[in-house]
């Protein structure tokens, strides 16, 4: 058996009556969900039970399991501790009366959830900034009172005119997200993320979580070779650095970036009043040069240049276009008020018009979405609780061929900075393991220019 490098502290279930069971010993699984793309904390734990849980809390969809588990030797905050509320129970599966246990699934999320889909908010909001709004639910809604709220809620551009429609809580937030601008951004972003993880809930924009130094640098390899004079703190630390399995989630896909919107785009903007429609259209490499990326001057370490290069390659297809430039491969429509606060037979007859500037956050804001999932990798990692979602590492991507002891054997175009977007923190009676989705909005190298007189170049010119 490997020695167990974890600690599980707590796994206790309260129920509302005042009884509690520790059911740490009938632990067979426990697994942890963190997702960027998700509001909440969710997971499960599988139990083989030889004492009847069930009629002794009894379990009934009120209870809480209280989760504590840490990482010994890493650092002083390599605890992960929270309460979550038990929602459903699979199993049990039926057993042979002699079996004398019963196995099954105990599923749980953050309280949160439950309350979110227990309400609505049917609200108005006047002249008010989208973060502030956010603030509003979570506080007077959920009644969330971490203390790291505030500090967790990235401000936010522009301000609005909001009537929230009768939504559940979590799910107007996440509508509100869609629409964020960020305040000192140097072109259109609208890439606010809205998520939880060990840190509590989060409001920010991927050009801030972008900006963020390293958490932690990992490679791939088996794992390390364990000397006599390694004390456990640097054996712990060692391992937390080793990527013991990755593959590509997803790689590239033309025919999604092309038909998502991630190249080019319009927006056809309707206004009913001035019966009229606009078209606005996106351009991916003017979008790309004028925004913020995960690679930046600050990332050096695996030789590359702190420049990010965009998903692209300067091909112009037999009509001519460049990639960018198919702007009606994905169109969209969607009703303004642009220019009514300033056009004098609107504003005149109705003052304090604020528009909802649609032109500037949709097509951005699915773009840069796409982007960061047009990269994914899945990485099979050491448990490390101090991991979480929204944070940045570095990964040198190896490359498939036998190891050159002349060069870096390592992929140019996509080792670099990862941000984390999801983590399932895996536990059993003997590991901990993460299994981490990362990605990226750019490469590490620009792609070869296109040769327009080579053969093949040549031959698609006569087609």
């Amino acid at each position: 058996m490997d020695e167990k490098t974890y600690k599980l502290e707590t796994l206790t279930v309260f129920s509302p009556n005042g009884t509690s069971f520790d059911v740490a010993p009938q632990l067979l699984e426990l697994s942890i969900f963190e997702d960027i793309y998700n509001s909440t904390v969710s997971g499960h734990v599988i139990l083989k039970d030889g004492q009847d849980l069930f009629t002794k809390i009894p379990l009934a969809g009120f209870e809480f399991i209280l989760v504590t588990f840490s990482k010994p030797n890493i650092s002083i905050n390599a605890v992960f501790s929270s309460i979550f509320r038990i929602y459903k129970v699979t199993g049990p599966a039926v057993k042979p009366s002699n079996a004398g246990f019963q196995v099954y699934s105990l599923h749980f999320c953050s309280e949160e959830n439950v309350l979110s889909i227990s309400t609505k908010v049917s609200k108005s909001y006047s002249g008010k900034i989208i973060s502030d709004i956010i603030l509003d639910i979570l506080q007077n809604k959920l009644l969330v009172r971490d203390k790291l709220l505030i500090e967790n809620i990235e401000l936010t551009k522009g301000r609005h005119n909001i009537i929230v429609p009768g939504m559940n809580p979590l799910t107007a937030i996440m509508w509100l997200t869609s629409r964020a601008l960020k305040v000192t951004s140097s072109g259109t972003s609208a890439s606010y993320m809205f998520y939880e993880n060990r840190e509590g809930f989060n409001f920010k924009s991927l050009e801030t979580l972008f900006t963020n130094p390293s958490k932690q640098s990992y490679t791939f390899g088996s794992k390390n070779v364990e000397s006599g004079e390694q004390n456990l703190s640097d054996k712990t630390q060692n391992n937390i650095r080793t990527v013991t399995q990755y593959d590509f989630a997803s790689n590239f896909d033309i025919l999604s970036g092309i038909s998502s919107g991630m190249y080019s785009g319009v927006l056809k903007s309707v206004d009913l009043t001035r019966n009229r429609v606009d078209n606005t259209v996106f351009n991916y490499i003017n979008f790309f040069n004028n925004s913020k990326h995960i690679e930046n001057d600050s990332n050096k370490q695996f030789g590359n240049n702190g420049i990010a290069y965009p998903f692209h390659m300067n091909y112009l297809d037999r009509f001519n276009n460049s990639i960018e430039k198919n702007f009606f491969a994905s169109t969209k429509m969607y009703p303004t008020n642009r220019n009514h606060d300033t056009y004098l037979p609107i504003s005149s007859k109705q003052p304090g018009i604020i528009p909802n500037m649609v032109e500037i956050w949709m097509l951005q804001r699915t773009s840069q979405i796409n982007q960061l999932n047009y990269l994914k990798l899945k990485l099979l990692l050491p448990g490390d609780p101090t991991l979480t979602i929204g944070d940045i590492i570095q990964f040198q991507v190896p490359l498939a061929q036998s190891k050159d002891n002349q060069s870096k054997n390592i992929n140019p175009y996509h080792s670099g900075r990862y941000l984390v977007t999801a983590i399932r923190h895996l536990i059993d009676n003997h590991r901990y393991e993460m299994i981490v989705e990362a990605t990226r909005d750019c490469l590490s190298a620009s792609y070869p220019e296109v040769d327009d007189k080579s053969i093949v170049m040549t031959g698609i010119r006569k087609i």
